[in-house]
């Protein structure tokens, strides 16, 4: 795996998600908040220069109202339809793989199963994974990491505090590479209109390193919305509501064993990675846990699939 790939694949989500975001107008009443200019040009470029100072919250900031209350009903009524002992045992699994990436991150940079890797990517890939570790245990710390905090999520709390710390992390892991992509350069971005009739923009957005792309916006109670996103965006969560409503606690608990079993099996593969005492060691348990899991993920996913059937 080229280390550049990987910055580029994290980084680039990230940054997509302040794009597709964006909006026009935010409330002054906290003289602490950012004010977003009217226009769609200004709104976005002051949106990409807070979200490069590490401003997570100004992507749910910059949200329609409706949009935000559909994503907080959306996660509670995920808390509402998730089991509690599965959803525990998964966080803890995934909560787990931030210290083993801190504990064997040499040993994951100099793997032979990187064949690709040059000496500067295996370090570059060393570099970065400490920033790796440290948001996913940002987001295991986070709301999410219970039933309770589904259940109770509040966007606004969630994005000015988790998501800002993994944009934090971000930055480090754009700063390892001099050709890679940098939160930084996103504060100088230049956001100009191309064309506009009050309710469609057309932008011109060029990040310094990045080709320059034009982007349709729609305002959507008085936010600019990435045109794309607002066509898709209640057909979307039409069906992602309408999956959660057809969850049964019934399907669920028949799959319960099955699954808590699946996790289990991957917690013992995850012991024997963090076991590792050598590269020879880590690069064996690699190689045999690579059916396993295949296996597991194959197993959680019929089960899904079977607790989500009428």
């Amino acid at each position: 795996m080229k280390i550049s790939f990987f910055k580029k694949a994290v980084v680039g989500v990230i940054i997509s998600g302040a794009l597709l975001f964006s909006a026009c107008s935010k409330k002054a009443d906290n003289p602490d908040e950012v004010v977003i200019p009217d226009s769609p040009d200004a709104a976005v470029q002051t949106i990409l220069s807070e979200f490069a100072e590490g401003n997570g919250e100004i992507i749910w900031s910059a949200l329609p109202a409706s949009y935000q209350s559909d994503i907080n009903e959306l996660m509670h009524l995920a808390g509402s339809k998730t089991d509690k002992d599965i959803y525990d045992k998964s966080f803890s699994l995934f909560a787990r793989l931030s210290g083993i990436i801190e504990q064997q991150k040499a040993f994951m940079a100099n793997s032979a199963l990187n064949q690709n890797n040059s000496a500067e990517d295996s370090s570059q890939l060393e570099a970065i994974l400490p920033s790796v570790s440290g948001i996913i245990e940002t987001i295991a710390t986070s709301e999410l990491s219970t039933v309770e905090g589904l259940y109770n999520f509040d966007g606004k709390e969630f994005f000015g505090t988790t998501v800002s710390k993994c944009i934090e992390y971000l930055d480090k892991i754009g700063q390892v590479n001099v050709d890679g992509i940098k939160l930084a350069d996103y504060k100088n971005a230049v956001v100009s209109v191309v064309e506009s009739d009050g309710q469609k923009a057309t932008l011109s957005i060029a990040v310094p390193g990045q080709e320059k792309r034009e982007v349709l916006f729609t305002k959507v109670e008085n936010r600019w919305v990435p045109a794309e996103i607002e066509s898709e965006w209640t057909a979307n969560f039409a069906k992602m509501t309408a999956k959660l409503e057809a969850t049964s606690a019934e399907q669920t608990e028949a799959q319960k064993t099955q699954i808590i079993g699946a996790l289990t099996m991957l917690d013992g593969i995850l012991t024997k990675i963090e076991s590792a005492k050598t590269q020879e060691q880590f690069d064996e348990s690699l190689r045999s846990a690579v059916l396993p899991v295949m296996g597991i993920f194959m197993m959680l996913g019929q089960a899904a699939s079977d607790a989500n059937q009428p």
